[in-house]
């Protein structure tokens, strides 16, 4: 078990480092799959619980949003002089959605008001996470290699000193396991993957918006934070539907879902910090 949990974070590993390195047509399509696969198990997730989303407008959405709105980002004049990204089709690809669910529940008999419900929260969570993380994908390498390392070196150095000093119980009604301590650990690993993105934009990805120490250090400590919120959310989510885990694609790690938790929740804070600060 332990060997197949390695050699399935090496190969996501090597799918990120692939993205870093080639980004364009990779990352669209890695991307995309990845939200695609996210409304299923979002889907399926709910129909353990009884509900029955309609998903087809969820899976449109999820097919074009990077492919037709990430090529077509264009700088336009924000508040106070600063500049905001306007993908202009993505409002009109999330109307269409939108107005597809709400048609689809008068039209469909069968399908009842609390699987609208479930259908709208599946387009809030995960989808509109999944355009704030290409918008920072789209900023540059080294925002999305932050976007992965802040929660995941957090996570890694929470679960290390909770197992070796945890004694207060962080959110026993959600995970038993998770403790302060690692928590509070979890804040200074963010840190960590701040640093550590700081060290591979200098050597490995030059091209492209440089970030400053000090800014990759800050969002690495929000990172830090808001990663085990969405894990904890996730967490909060699954024991709601009464499954254990979202999918089983990942071997020993769960599905697409449970690998992305931590990142989609940075994700709007991330892209908030490194267009207005």
């Amino acid at each position: 078990m332990l060997r197949t949990r390695i050699l399935v974070a090496g190969a996501l590993l090597l799918l990120l480092i692939a993205m870093l390195m080639f980004g364009g047509v990779v990352r669209m399509v890695v991307f995309t799959a990845a939200a695609l696969l996210s409304v299923y198990e979002m889907r399926k997730a709910c129909a353990a619980k009884g509900y029955n989303p309609c998903v087809w407008p969820l899976y449109v959405f999820a097919a074009l949003y990077y492919v037709w709105c990430g090529v077509g980002l264009t700088p336009i004049p924000g508040l106070m002089g600063y500049r905001v990204m306007a993908p202009h089709p993505l409002y009109l690809l999330a109307a269409f959605g939108g107005v597809a669910l709400c048609a689809e529940r008068i039209f469909n008999a069968r399908r009842t008001t609390e699987d609208v419900i479930c259908s709208l929260f599946i387009f809030i969570y995960p989808l509109a996470f999944y355009v704030t993380l290409m918008l920072v994908a789209e900023f540059s390498r080294a925002a999305l290699l932050l976007l992965f390392a802040g929660p995941l070196m957090g996570d890694t150095l929470a679960y290390f000193v909770g197992t070796a000093f945890g004694k207060h119980k962080l959110c026993p009604h959600i995970s038993p396991k998770k403790t302060v301590e690692g928590s509070v650990a979890g804040l200074f690993g963010g840190i960590l993957g701040g640093y550590l993105t700081y060290v591979v934009q200098h050597m490995f990805l030059a091209g492209g918006a440089q970030i400053s120490l000090v800014k990759l250090l800050l969002i690495g400590f929000l990172c830090g934070g808001l990663g085990q919120i969405g894990d904890l959310f996730a967490s909060t989510f699954k024991r709601w539907a009464g499954i254990k885990d979202y999918g089983s694609i990942f071997p020993g790690h769960g599905g697409m879902m449970d690998r992305l938790d931590s990142v989609l929740m940075c994700a709007p804070v991330v892209y908030i910090c490194l267009m207005w600060f």
